[in-house]
């Protein structure tokens, strides 16, 4: 018996939902509607919920009976599954399963954990005995998979490594800097920076695309300097397999290309021989397909593969 079920992503920017075929990922159905952030919990909930219908009665229509309902949050997410962050809205008092309990039963994780496990089950990780899934979209986040586990942590907050604050010390003035990777390199962080620094507005697609000029050229570079940076040192601390990265913006692709023109070899600790494989994510919401052009790391060189369903 096909076994089917209805995801929900609700990112910073959009709400994406399919309707899924559990045992080989294949999507059927897909839509996105804008993500009401700002407006509320209720706001949100009630999109999911207009978003759910909409798949529903594409279901009807092909004839399709869903099981169960996943929704990811780009959120911190506890053990119970109940978001322990209000990134997107306040979830203080909101039982988010029960308010979409009349379609069906609800699981609520993390995005970045329910983008792991699909690249784990239809995608790369299928051919990885542990890997690395780094979200790069409207905000930065990682997730571990070690032998077929997607590691949670003991509170439920693993995915951090980007998002708390590094403090250094200059060696010889013992000047003190403070610097935050996801407020500079995430989409939404390189928007900002570029506003502070030039007075302008200009989105982080923008700048990918060549259509910020020169200062937007030069901050691209920076964000994917030290997005690598950041990535060889998470490297350093799992040494995994490999490293899979995606991420639900619309740039994501394309700055994936630019990052992976810095090394993360040159990251690594001394002594270390060189980087694991690194690829794009498998798994493709606008494509609605399994499939992807991914670009690898090998130590210190790029090579491009064009192997649609396995990994490298």
């Amino acid at each position: 018996m096909t076994r089917w079920a209805i995801g929900a992503d609700v990112g910073g920017t959009k709400i994406a939902a399919g309707l899924v075929e559990l045992d080989t990922g294949r999507l059927i159905e897909r839509m996105e509607l804008p993500t009401p952030r700002g407006q509320g919990a209720q706001a949100v909930i009630a999109a999911i919920g207009d978003a759910v219908l909409r798949i529903d009665d594409a279901a009807t229509r092909s004839d399709v009976r869903w099981q169960g309902l996943g929704i990811g949050l780009p959120e911190l997410v506890r053990l119970d599954g109940t978001p322990a962050s209000q990134w997107i809205a306040d979830w203080r008092g909101v039982d988010l399963p029960q308010a979409l309990s009349r379609f069906a039963p609800v699981r609520v994780e993390s995005d970045v954990r329910l983008a792991a496990l699909a690249e784990l089950r239809y995608g790369h990780g299928r051919s990885l005995p542990s890997f690395i899934f780094v979200s790069i979209g409207t905000g930065l986040s990682c997730a571990v998979c070690r032998g077929g586990r997607i590691e949670r942590g003991a509170r439920g907050f693993a995915i951090h490594f980007a998002s708390s604050d590094l403090v250094s010390f200059a060696a010889t003035t013992g000047q003190r800097t403070t610097f935050n990777l996801e407020a500079f390199a995430s989409g939404l962080g390189m928007s900002e920076a570029y506003e502070a620094r030039t007075g302008r507005a200009a989105t982080a697609r923008m700048m990918v695309e060549a259509e910020a000029g020169p200062e937007g050229e030069a901050l691209l570079d920076e964000a994917t300097t030290a997005l690598a940076s950041a990535i060889g040192q998470v490297i350093n601390l799992i040494d995994p397999h490999g490293v899979v990265i995606g991420g639900g913006a619309r740039h994501g692709a394309a700055l994936l290309r630019h990052a992976q023109g810095q090394d993360t070899g040159l990251y690594l600790g001394r002594g270390v021989p060189g980087s694991p494989g690194s690829v794009e994510s498998a798994q493709s919401f606008r494509r609605g397909r399994r499939g992807s052009r991914p670009a690898c790391w090998r130590g210190r060189r790029k090579a491009l593969i064009s192997r649609p369903d396995s990994a490298p």
